[in-house]
This record gives C-alpha cells, sequence and structure tokens, in this order.
C-alpha cells in the first residue's frame, strides 16, 4: 500500500500525528467528531448476519487526508449505496479503526456484482471528493461467501505535499516575551503559519542545557528548559488559583521586560538570572504550602513517574557539586549517586523547598507549550521538536542511567582534526536489554508536545565516530552491519510514538542509510547548495530545505560565497541576465520557488529565508541571520527576529504571496 501516487514512503507516515493529530485531525474536537466517521477497534464491530444465498463484500480503505469534520463513505452501483453526488441514508458507512484505516460491509447476492467507489463527504453530506476511477467488485460463487477489498484510497490530485517554517523558541520576538522567545510565542507563529499557508512549525531542542546556550547539550532528555517560561502568565495563574495581589509582581516583569526586549541578541545568562529570580519571587509569594497544594501540580507531578524526580535531585545535587567539586561537569564524579535521590525528594527533607521549586517551574513549562500545542493543533498546524543525538556528561539520564553509555569514550566525527562533541555514545547493547526503555519513555513523554521530530545526526544510529576519552584518535562502532544496526536501533525509537520522523542524514552518508530511511518510512533531509540541487527529482520520502539552522542563510551565502552563488544563478535562473548582488528578493523569491515546487513531500525553510522573499522586511545585516556556526562557540545560538511578530503578522505582502505560491505549486491541498 502506498499513500498516494508517486510516492514510495510508508503508510504509517501519513497515519502520523502530524497529520491525524494536526494538520487534518485539527485536535479532534468534539464539533468535529460529531460528523466524522464512528471509531472503533476492528475486532469490537459487529458485522450483521446474512442470508444462506447471501454473502459479504467488505471494503477496507486507507485514507489518510480526511479534513476535520469530513468523512469516508463507500458509493456504488449497487442498490441502496447512494449516489456520487451526496450521501444518501443507505450509503455504506465506514467505521475508523485507527490510523486512517476505514472499514465497511455490504450484503450482496451470490453471483452478483457491481461497481463501487470511495469518497469523502463534508459535515453536510456533501461529496467533497471522490477517487477518479471505479473499484469492480468480485462476484460470490463456488462456495465463496466473503470478498475482502483492500485499497488505499485515490487521491485525484495525486501525492500530498506540505510546506513548514524553521525557527527557533529562543529566537522568537515579541512584546509579551522577556529577552528570548517563550512556548506561548508560539501561538502568534500559528496564527502566521495560518495566514501564509504554512502546516509546520519545526523548533530546535528545547530541553534544559543548563548554562549552556546550545539547545545541543542537553542535561536532561526529559525536563523543559526554564528560559522558555513566561512569568507573567505564571503570576495571573495564582492570581486566579489564590485570589492574590501580584500588581507590584506585573510591575517587576515589566521593567524586566522593556530591558531585555531592547536587546538585539539573546543574552542567556541575563536572560536566566532575571527569570530565576522572578520565578523564585513568584514561588515565594505565593508560598510552599500553597505552591504544592495545587491538585493541578501534584496530579501531573503524580504522571511523571521518576524522571522528574531524577532531574529535580540532578539540579538540587549539581548546585551542590559545583561548590565544592572541581569535576562537577562530569556527574559521575559526584559523591551522590542517583540511587540516592529518593532521600534529596522526599517531601521535609532539607532540601525540599528547592526540590518544590523545580516542580514549580517544570509545570507552568509544561502547561504554556502544551498551551501552545493546542493551540496549534486547533489550527492545523503540526509542531516539529528536535533529538539531539547525545546528552552531556552532566545530565540527568548519565547520572541516573550510566550503564546506557559509554562513559570511556566521546562521540565525535572523523576528519583532520576530527571532531570531539564532548558527550558520551550510546551504549546501544545495554538499551536493548529492556527494549529500549529509555528512548520510549523519552518520545512518550515528546509526544504530549510536538506531532513530529527531527533527529540529530541520524547517521549516529547506524554508526558513531567514538574517541578514547582519554585522547588519542578515534574510530566507527559497528565498523559493519551498518544496516542492521541501523534498522534495530531505528525501529526500537519509531514504534514508541505515532511522531512523524524525520532524520538528518547529511554529511559523509554510508549507502546503508537511504533504503532502511525509505524502509522505514523516515523521511530524509536534502539542503539545496549541499546537494546536486534538482529540487523537482527529490525523492519523495523527503525535507527540502533552502538552508537550515547550522549554515548561513541563502542572502548571507550568496554574499560569503559569491563564486558557488553565481553557478548556482547560471543553472537555475537561465536566461535572466548576470548575477546580480544582494541578492534581489525576486531570487530569495525564486529560491523557495523551487523548493514549493520540488517533488518532496515536505519543504522546511528557515524563517530567514521567508523574510528575506520581501526587500522592506529584510533585516539590516545578512550577517546577523546566522544562527550557529559549527565549531565556533562566540555569537552562537544568540539570533532573535528582527521583526516582533505582531509585524509579521500584518506583513500582508510577504504573506499573500507565501500564500499563492503554495496554492500554485498545490502544497497542502488535502483533496
Amino acid at each position: 500500500m502506498s499513500h498516494g501516487h508517486g510516492g514510495a514512503g510508508k503508510v504509517g507516515t501519513m497515519a502520523s500525528a502530524a497529520f491525524d493529530r494536526a494538520i487534518f485531525g485539527r485536535g479532534k474536537l468534539a464539533p468535529s467528531i460529531a460528523t466524522e466517521n464512528v471509531e472503533a477497534p476492528f475486532g469490537e464491530i459487529c458485522w450483521p448476519k446474512v442470508h444462506e444465498k447471501e454473502g459479504t463484500v467488505r471494503f477496507h480503505v486507507f485514507a489518510p487526508r480526511v479534513e476535520a469534520g469530513h468523512s469516508v463513505w463507500a458509493v456504488g452501483s449497487l442498490a441502496g449505496m447512494g449516489s456520487i453526488a451526496a450521501i444518501s441514508p443507505s450509503a455504506v458507512p465506514l467505521v475508523h479503526t485507527g490510523q486512517r484505516m476505514y472499514v465497511g460491509q455490504v450484503t450482496v447476492k451470490k453471483g452478483e456484482a457491481f461497481e463501487f467507489k470511495f469518497v469523502i463527504a463534508d459535515a453536510d453530506g456533501q461529496v467533497v471528493c471522490q477517487e477518479p476511477n471505479s473499484h469492480a467488485s468480485t462476484p460470490l460463487g463456488n462456495g465463496l461467501e466473503k470478498v475482502v477489498h483492500d485499497s488505499t484510497f485515490q487521491y485525484p490530485t495525486g501525492a500530498y505535499r506540505a510546506a513548514g517554517v524553521a525557527v527557533p523558541v529562543s529566537g522568537l520576538r515579541s512584546s509579551e516575551s522577556m529577552g528570548i522567545g517563550e512556548f506561548l510565542d508560539l501561538n502568534k507563529m500559528v496564527d502566521w503559519c495560518e495566514a501564509t499557508g504554512l502546516q509546520l512549525i519545526q523548533i530546535l531542542p528545547i530541553n534544559d542545557s543548563g548554562q549552556d546556550p546550545s539547545p545541543y547539550s542537553a542535561s536532561s532528555s526529559f525536563g523543559l528548559h526554564p528560559s522558555y517560561v513566561r512569568p507573567k502568565t505564571v503570576a495571573e495563574y495564582y492570581k486566579t488559583l489564590c485570589a492574590t495581589d501580584i500588581s507590584d509582581l506585573l510591575a517587576w516583569i515589566s521593567d524586566t521586560q522593556a530591558t531585555l526586549n531592547a536587546k538585539d541578541k539573546v543574552d542567556h545568562a541575563k536572560v536566566m538570572e532575571e527569570k530565576t529570580r522572578l520565578m523564585d519571587a513568584i514561588f515565594d509569594h505565593v508560598g510552599l504550602a500553597s505552591v504544592m497544594k495545587d491538585q493541578g501540580l501534584r496530579a501531573w507531578a503524580e504522571k511523571q513517574g521518576g524522571w522528574l524526580k531524577t532531574y529535580a535531585a540532578f539540579k538540587v545535587q549539581l548546585d551542590k557539586e559545583r561548590q565544592f567539586n572541581n569535576k562537577w561537569f562530569d556527574c559521575t564524579t559526584w559523591g551522590v549517586k542517583a540511587s540516592q535521590a529518593h532521600a534529596l525528594v522526599e517531601e521535609g527533607s532539607p532540601d525540599w523547598i528547592a526540590v518544590s521549586r523545580v516542580y514549580f517551574v517544570q509545570y507552568h513549562l509544561h502547561l504554556q507549550l502544551q498551551t501552545a500545542t493546542r493551540y496549534a493543533e486547533r489550527h492545523g498546524i503540526a509542531l516539529k521538536g528536535d533529538i539531539p543525538i547525545g546528552v552531556t556528561r552532566c545530565s540527568a539520564d548519565v547520572w541516573a542511567q550510566p550503564n546506557l553509555f559509554k562513559l570511556g569514550f566521546n562521540a565525535g566525527a572523523p576528519g583532520d582534526p576530527q571532531q570531539d562533541w564532548g558527550f558520551p555514545p550510546y551504549n546501544w547493547p545495554e538499551m536493548h536489554k529492556d527494549n529500549c526503555l529509555w528512548w520510549r519513555r523519552r518520545l512518550q513523554h515528546m509526544e504530549q508536545y510536538f506531532h513530529a521530530y527531527r533527529i540529530d545526526h541520524i547517521l549516529g544510529f547506524f554508526r558513531m565516530w567514538e574517541i578514547p576519552k582519554t585522547g588519542g584518535p578515534g574510530c566507527y562502532s559497528p565498523s559493519n552491519a551498518l544496516r542492521e544496526n541501523g534498522l534495530k536501533n531505528l525501529k526500537a525509537i519509531q514504534t514508541a510514538s505515532n511522531m512523524m520522523i524525520c532524520g538528518e542524514d547529511l554529511g559523509d552518508c554510508p549507502p546503508e542509510v537511504g533504503p532502511v530511511l525509505l524502509e522505514l518510512g523516515i523521511l530524509g533531509l536534502k539542503i539545496q547548495r549541499w546537494c546536486e540541487g534538482h529540487t523537482w527529482k527529490y525523492p519523495y520520502m523527503t525535507v527540502a530545505a533552502s538552508s537550515c539552522h547550522d549554515c548561513s542563510p541563502c542572502r548571507l551565502w550568496w554574499n560569503q560565497e559569491w563564486g558557488s552563488a553565481e553557478g548556482w544563478f547560471n543553472f537555475f535562473c537561465k536566461g535572466k541576465g548576470a548575477c546580480p548582488g544582494g541578492p534581489p528578493d525576486w531570487v530569495s523569491q525564486h529560491i523557495q520557488k523551487l523548493h514549493f515546487d520540488s517533488t518532496a513531500m515536505w519543504t522546511i525553510n528557515p524563517l530567514q529565508d521567508y523574510v528575506d522573499m520581501w526587500e522592506s522586511l529584510r533585516s539590516a545585516d545578512a550577517k546577523q541571520d546566522m544562527i550557529n556556526i559549527p565549531g565556533q562557540i562566540e555569537g552562537c545560538w544568540v539570533w532573535r527576529m528582527h521583526l516582533d511578530l505582531d509585524d509579521l503578522i500584518k506583513a500582508s505582502g510577504l504573506n499573500t504571496l507565501i500564500n499563492s505560491m503554495l496554492r500554485e505549486a498545490k502544497r497542502g491541498v488535502a483533496y
């Protein structure tokens, strides 16, 4: 079964949460569910009995593209099956058995043949999509009492293609945030996507990375970064819950917002300092007893299982280790082990107040991110997260389960010199002993916020360049059986959630990688300047991108690598004269048009490349649009939008242009 013409990808990709919960499901709200197909597990369907001279024809159809409130039906030439134009009461209702599979059944006389097709009806019963060709039913006879027709809905528009935007949460700018983008700013990004026709927001990792500004230096695979909380919303929460006066807190928050929002770049240290002070002040104003008796917080904490207690104990112990341990950055040197963590987090312990502060911050991060997730779903926009390839040595994960990591090695990449990333590689044999429980818990936790995720350096699931921690040259591990290794590791995490998976498969890619990703329905990545660039020949199971956070946006690339840009122009813009400087906005528009028109399922492009399509909206200096320069520390991860999100939403010229280009390319068209 395939999910459309011209696509060789897995059925499961189109049935993933990105489409099922967000783009088509729109949050699965009650008003929409009321007019959709009844949903029930296949085993619970009661099929009617038939007479001796009759038989049944059963329909199984995979229809991944069904808009919220719409329903799938079978109609045909058999008496009572209903017409193509509208759904009659006698048409065959199908049952949604999950994963966008629909089943139904009709009773026929033996020897009777008929034609049928599947249609999609709107909430009023009007047919809005029908298959272009009919199916012929196999007549019953010669002892045959049941015929099953398995098929995939034949959409007249062919394979589905969509578009999204890539932007780090930290880079969002609004009058409500405080020197850094916050989870609640994603609501305005959703509004902008709705105005432009984009259907997905891809962000960088959002887990706690401590004092390291790099989002890929995770100190927890579960805990969210405290920088992304909005203190004002927290204060207002307790004003409602406890009827407490927060006027002084609001004045303080307003002053701090004004100071931090005046900065062009993210000052991570200052943001963390000020937000920590504000969150502590809110906690102290409300009081320990009132914070911890909140039924919402208590119920949430109870559901989190072991990660929250381990993470809180880790944060408390980390503060202690910094005071006397000159190797505090390696938690394997700590005097207190994770097995002793229960003593730290027990209510009434000397550390209980510090532990409660961690719970308090994480609870409100959860509420605010979940608010953004639900807002995105209601508007048909998917959120795509990012999983770093590793976690740091100073992490709650390494502290709690050191056996899951090769602590005698550092992960990296070959080269002259070789890259040493500093974090320990995964100990896959150990992980597989419990069917990769750590991964499954991590992804199930992530799924409450995201509909899709990007795997950073997916090549690491096949092999990893491992460097002895004591120094010296590294080597690949394993050195053989890459297909088997990658397939085993990726299957283990794929089955943990229903999120759509995209793999960053750039760099020195072994030949085994592509076929495994295709077999599993995992999308690969192509950046035009780093491949042949023929977007019209990209495999369907691809994310096409004009640039990414680890390279220069297109306008900066044009100016920094003139030779490459000139070669690109002469090939892709034949007949348009000499290669212009700048480049002008029409060139930026042409770059995006190539991606919109591409054969890839998705094109997800950085916000900077979209904004550069409109001359008057561009930043004053393209160099300031860089997010990260691999191998460099200074100036990385501090990018902020030069536009306020409200101004971007009001940029009708750009927004109308993107919307019309997407419609012309038929991206985001369900039927």
